[in-house]
């Protein structure tokens, strides 16, 4: 039996690379927006521009993939401009192929005034990234109706430090002051477990908006203390308890997405940070 071709945009990121690695039951292909030293067994790569749709069309015509998951330009620290455009060109030209596309939102589409947020609670983005990812939910459901558009939380990692807890931990050897705000909440998630979601959507028939975010609603404090001892580092005084009040920033108070349809729907569970640990101890 042939294995279903998959295409992972954004394949060098964070969760790209983790999509690759387990796609060991596909046939993988990454995208990469530039030339990169990246190399995962059994894996191709290929250079795309994903705001050309030329290249875009070159590409899926040349590697005629059965599924799509769109990782790339969901980078906060980006270009914000090209979040939207990008998962326009892909939504139309996978509709026209009828390749199977799976595009990875936020919970940051939310205000953080009414949580649990459900897949079809009203968006109302705070800052430039929720809204840029709000457009691009837009655009995918007008341009692709059988597309999955996945919100998800924090990605986190236990194996090696992600590139927020590196920084939470590099802090501890600085006097530099970092706040954790107690006043905001999220459904942080493994990035392996959301990984294993993914491919199970790969090959699952669902269609429309779907949350999938970690069990537990965990505010930053709680995930940066919870983080740290995983890791063996004790937390400094220079790491302090903040609000966001206090900070006078503007951010979403409370993005807890409710996951039950994921949950029923998926034989993939969604594992808490202390069941990841069990998990890792024990392998």
């Amino acid at each position: 039996m042939m294995k279903q071709r998959l295409l992972v945009t954004g394949g060098s990121g964070f969760l790209g690379s983790h999509l690759l690695h387990q796609a060991q039951n596909f046939t993988a292909t990454g995208t990469l927006h530039c030339t990169a030293a990246t190399s995962i067994p059994n894996v191709s790569y290929h250079v795309c521009d994903l705001l050309q749709p030329q290249e875009v069309s070159i590409l899926l015509d040349r590697i005629k993939p059965d599924i799509i998951i769109h990782t790339a330009c969901s980078d906060q620290g980006g270009n914000l401009s090209a979040i939207a455009p990008a998962a326009g060109i892909l939504a139309a030209q996978a509709a026209e192929r009828d390749i199977r596309l799976i595009h990875l939102s936020t919970d940051q589409v939310f205000d953080g005034k009414t949580a649990p947020y459900h897949e079809n609670s009203e968006t109302n983005p705070l800052n430039p990234y929720g809204t840029a990812k709000s457009q691009a939910e837009d655009l995918v459901r007008s341009l692709n109706t059988k597309a999955i558009i996945v919100r998800t939380s924090l990605l986190y990692d236990l194996r090696n430090p992600d590139r927020q807890t590196s920084q939470l931990i590099q802090t501890t050897k600085t006097e530099e002051p970092y706040n954790l705000f107690t006043d905001e909440f999220r459904c942080p998630i493994w990035v392996e477990n959301f990984a294993k979601v993914l491919l199970e959507l790969a090959r699952n028939d669902y269609e429309g908006t779907l949350n999938v975010g970690g069990p537990e609603s965990l505010n930053r404090w709680e995930l940066g203390m919870k983080l740290l001892r995983h890791f063996d580092v004790s937390p400094t005084p220079n790491i302090t308890k903040g609000t966001i009040q206090e900070s006078g920033l503007v951010r979403p108070h409370n993005l807890t997405l409710d996951s039950s349809t994921a949950q029923q729907l998926l034989t993939t569970p969604l594992l808490s940070i202390e069941e990841v640990q069990s998990i890792l101890k024990n392998r």
